[in-house]
């Protein structure tokens, strides 16, 4: 069964960026197709290295492309395999990805786990924190305003005591001079 719909060059894209990446190279090449004498070795060298230099292709009609330049220019024997450029074409992983990419996100990742680890610790230190301060809270009874509190209570008790003496003596005064006078 034959699929339609992603194809160019005789190549299936798998999804809408690959294939329109794939379609502006397919221009592009026909483009240089009309504009350049591919005849001539000296001129196909001079394009391969130029696209070579830049990168330019990415796809696999790219590639293609430079392959068949690569062909012309060691056919005619101006330059020999060895002395040619290779055509770069990146590591990719299943996803598309290129490996610097992967550097990149693995890169950010780790960042992330830094950030992570350190918002723990500091969690951790405050809920030791807090846990320290209720322990205390709950085991013990002093404050620093109950040695004030008892202080002044002592003292209010001295006097209360000291009043309740006083007031008895003045009863019992009382009761002498009342007694003294009866005898009169």
């Amino acid at each position: 069964m034959r699929e339609k719909g992603l194809i160019i060059g005789g190549y299936l894209f798998s999804n809408n960026k690959d294939y329109n990446s794939a379609k502006e190279e397919y221009e592009s090449i026909h483009i240089l197709r009309s504009k350049a004498d591919l005849t001539d070795p000296g001129t196909v060298l001079k394009l391969y290295n130029k696209l070579i230099e830049n990168r330019t292709f990415h796809t696999i009609i790219g590639y293609t492309f430079l392959k068949e330049l690569q062909v012309v220019v060691l056919s005619s024997g101006i330059v020999k395999e060895e002395d040619i450029d290779g055509i770069y074409i990146p590591v990719q992983n299943a996803n598309n990805i290129d490996i610097s990419d992967f550097e990149k996100y693995k890169q950010l990742t780790e960042k992330q786990k830094n950030l992570i680890r350190n918002k723990r610790i500091i969690n951790i230190f405050l809920l030791i924190t807090i846990l320290g301060m209720l322990i205390i809270a709950i085991y013990t009874n002093k404050s620093v305003y109950a040695d004030f509190e008892n202080k002044i209570i002592n003292r209010y008790s001295a006097w209360e005591e000291e009043l309740n003496n006083r007031e008895e003596d003045l009863i019992q005064r009382e009761e002498a001079l009342e007694g003294i006078n009866t005898f009169e």
